[in-house]
């Protein structure tokens, strides 16, 4: 094992005692909290692994190093990529949390384009998921703007993922009011629970009309959700390429005592339409083509779904 971490993850040949007490306290809470318990036990037993096996070191790797290098193998012997690790700091500007929400106020908390193209086809593209207080005002201006349309374009392309509050809503905005619960969420330390539906706080574009979400392999996550569950209940197609296959959702972090902080992905969706999720596989197009070509195929595909005398207006 000794031999393989350093060549998948290209962990460092040796470690000091402070990072080889990182290992034993990541393998810990992971062996404890991770969403799958067959992928926990195999982690934590490789971590513990390498931690007793690895030379040890005089010195440390500086601190931002071994988080990044950290993350890179628990990524790689988990294949998931939802595992991340930081250092631990009392300095609120080094987080990249408060960061990600500043960005919001000058990104349109994530809608960064809405149009009404040829065809009287609705386009919107959000490219993060911001928290859903702050961004609420957008999504409603949004959808008013496209509320008349006969089709609409959601473009989830280069989407990185971001609040599930805000993911969740935005999904409701195209299903029925009471419709069953499309998800549930299962975690090793809770039963399982469906998602009830949320309030919409802008206006709901139904049902009816035709949809098309477009994808490519930077849409990871919360916008997965959205792509999934729509496209299991048949709601929308998919157009564009696969996405990046990361369903598991994480926890607020683990400080380790060793001054990093471990986000561990401790639940999963699971759909209550097809059993299972995206995680490692992506969502898969029903119209494949390059992310490039995505909004032109989307929007062709949707006039080919819209009555004629309608389409030429």
């Amino acid at each position: 094992m000794f031999e393989f971490l350093l060549v998948v993850a290209s962990l460092p040949t040796s470690v000091c005692t402070s990072e080889a007490e990182t290992l034993r306290a990541a393998a810990t809470q992971i062996e404890i909290a991770y969403v799958l318990e067959d992928v926990a036990s195999s982690v934590a037993k490789d971590l513990r692994s390498y931690a007793d096996e690895t030379p040890s070191a005089d010195d440390c790797a500086p601190k931002e190093d071994f988080a990044r290098i950290l993350t890179k193998t628990l990524r790689t012997i988990s294949k998931d990529k939802h595992f991340y690790v930081e250092e631990t700091t009392d300095d609120i500007g080094d987080d990249w949390i408060p960061a990600w929400r500043a960005s919001g106020y000058e990104q349109g908390q994530g809608i960064t384009h809405v149009e009404v193209i040829e065809g009287n086809i609705g386009y919107v593209r959000i490219k993060s998921f911001h928290e859903l207080e702050p961004a609420f005002p957008h999504y409603r201006a949004a959808f008013d703007m496209v509320a008349d349309t006969r089709a609409l374009i959601l473009d989830l392309r280069d989407n990185h993922g971001g609040s599930p509050e805000t993911a969740w809503p935005v999904q409701w905005t195209f299903l029925a009011p009471g419709s069953p619960s499309p998800m549930k969420m299962e975690s090793r330390i809770e039963a399982p629970t469906l998602r009830e539906e949320p309030p919409v706080l802008w206006q709901r574009y139904g049902t009816e009309r035709p949809m098309a979400i477009l994808t490519n392999g930077d849409t990871f996550s919360a916008p997965e959700a959205v792509a999934y569950t729509l496209q299991a209940a048949g709601r929308a197609k998919i157009v564009g390429e696969p996405s990046g296959g990361g369903a598991h959702m994480l926890n607020d972090g683990d400080e380790l005592g060793t001054g990093f902080t471990l986000y561990i992905p401790t639940s999963r969706p699971v759909s209550a339409v097809t059993g299972g999720n995206w995680e490692g596989t992506g969502v898969s197009p029903d119209i494949h083509t390059s992310s490039a070509e995505a909004i032109n195929v989307a929007a062709d595909y949707l006039r080919s779904q819209i009555a004629p005398d309608i389409s030429r207006h």
